[in-house]
């Protein structure tokens, strides 16, 4: 697996601890959901999407934008 880097280059930590404060109802939800698996496994595979969600809505606007303006 290829490690990822930071803004500034630097190898990003694998995982890293943090404490964090979720609604009940967040937490029973994942755990509902996780089975076997982790629950706090799938909350971190949640904010990935989010995070990558968020970089493609960029880049589609992007898009779009330069394109409206070629017309």
């Amino acid at each position: 697996m290829i490690r990822e880097r930071g803004v500034a280059g630097k190898l990003l930590p694998r995982k890293q601890r943090v404490n964090i404060f979720l609604d009940g109802m967040v937490v029973e939800h994942f755990k509902a959901k996780a089975g076997e698996r982790g629950y706090q496994t799938l909350i971190n595979e949640a904010l990935k999407l989010a995070i990558q969600a968020e970089s493609l809505e960029g880049l589609v606007r992007r898009t779009i934008r330069e394109e409206m303006q070629r017309t």
